[in-house]
């Protein structure tokens, strides 16, 4: 069999938890899963311009020590949401400016985006190990799509959480794959692999986009329990700024029946809003 000369990665990971959404002021409304495509020939350099940029934005915690080190230093998607929450302008200016190079970043490297978001309902929590499962299942037909279009193959590399539920997630694929019946998903050369975020460039950037874009534009289109921290004003100004453009970053599709499939999917059993809510500006 001739395999593919192009290959890509999709790097996968979560903002939010399956705690219930009022149960404290700090629990996350949502929960977004989200993938970042990456063709695997521009990991290179895609990694070092990602070290210049955690570099350029926070250079405090990067005084000493060889450049390649700094990978292990991780800027985490909650210190820049905590920024754009901040009441001191200057922060916010900074988180500002993180966002617009994360997603010039995208953009340069032609990076696509697809997930998936739970409006979490009051007093409910989610079952993690079930909606985790079934968000790489789906998140994976839409990479196998993708793969298809460009004739390339691909590896999935999920962030990874604990054993036992990474062995179940990655079973559930292999499974699917294996099946007798038929492999929904052809163009995947494995099962779905867990790693350490602070080794790749690629998890590290996923999530950001997860925590600093979709998780913060979530709260703000969906809705939040009254006191909780993430029920920010100061979040709605993403969806106004950076919204058009992180549409444009999915990667959707038509289906066999004519279905337009894939980008970030939102569920959303309080309101039952569409998905498009999330990209658009609160002034609509």
């Amino acid at each position: 069999m001739l395999l593919s000369h192009s290959v890509h990665f999709l790097y996968l990971d979560e903002s939010g938890s399956a705690e219930r959404p009022d149960g404290d002021p700090s629990a996350s409304p949502v929960m977004a899963i989200v993938g970042v495509i990456v063709d695997a020939r521009l990991v290179p350099v895609l990694t070092r311009e990602f070290l210049a940029l955690k570099r350029q934005f926070f250079p405090e915690r990067f005084g000493t020590g060889r450049s390649l080190s700094h990978m292990l230093v991780e800027v985490k998607g909650t210190d820049v949401l905590k920024l754009t929450r901040s009441a001191n302008r200057y922060h916010r200016h900074k988180a500002r400016a993180i966002r617009a190079a994360l997603l010039d970043l995208l953009e340069r490297f032609d990076c696509r985006i697809i997930g998936r978001v739970w409006v979490k309902e009051s007093c409910t929590m989610l079952k993690p190990t079930e909606t985790y499962t079934f968000a790489v299942q789906d998140i994976a037909v839409h990479f196998g799509q993708f793969l298809l279009e460009q004739g390339s193959q691909g590896v999935v590399i999920a962030d990874s959480r604990n054993p036992g539920p990474n062995i179940e997630v990655a079973h559930s694929v292999f499974t699917q794959k294996w099946r007798t019946g038929g492999d929904p998903y052809p163009p995947l050369m494995e099962v779905p692999l867990f790693a350490h975020s602070d080794n790749h460039a690629g998890l590290q950037l996923a999530d950001m986009v997860a925590t600093t874009l979709v998780f913060p534009m979530a709260c703000s289109a969906y809705g939040t329990p009254p006191g909780n921290v993430h029920a920010s004003g100061r979040y709605h100004v993403l969806r106004t700024e950076h919204g058009e453009q992180l549409r444009s970053r999915q990667y959707r599709y038509l289906d066999e029946y004519g279905h337009r499939r894939g980008g970030i999917i939102v569920s959303d059993p309080v309101g039952k809003l569409p998905s498009a809510r999330l990209f658009e500006s609160p002034a609509l």
